[in-house]
């Protein structure tokens, strides 16, 4: 079975953006055709969709914070 994914959406400094899926930014970015160093020059990148194990941490940390 393979493994769950996280959705990004990149945002690029001359106004592109892109999507993509990989099991952090380096790897989307690769999976994308972009070396792990295209993270460098990113505007932004948004978290479209968690993986379950990714979205259950997250929330344990804002419980943490309650």
């Amino acid at each position: 079975m393979p493994e769950p994914t996280t959705f990004y959406r990149f945002h690029w400094p001359d106004g592109v953006s892109s999507e993509g899926r990989g099991m952090d930014v380096a790897d989307a970015l690769e999976k994308l055709g972009f070396g792990a160093e295209a993270a460098k020059p990113l505007e932004y990148y948004e978290v479209l969709e968690e993986t379950p194990a990714d979205h259950a941490r997250h929330e344990m940390i804002k419980d943490a914070y309650r």
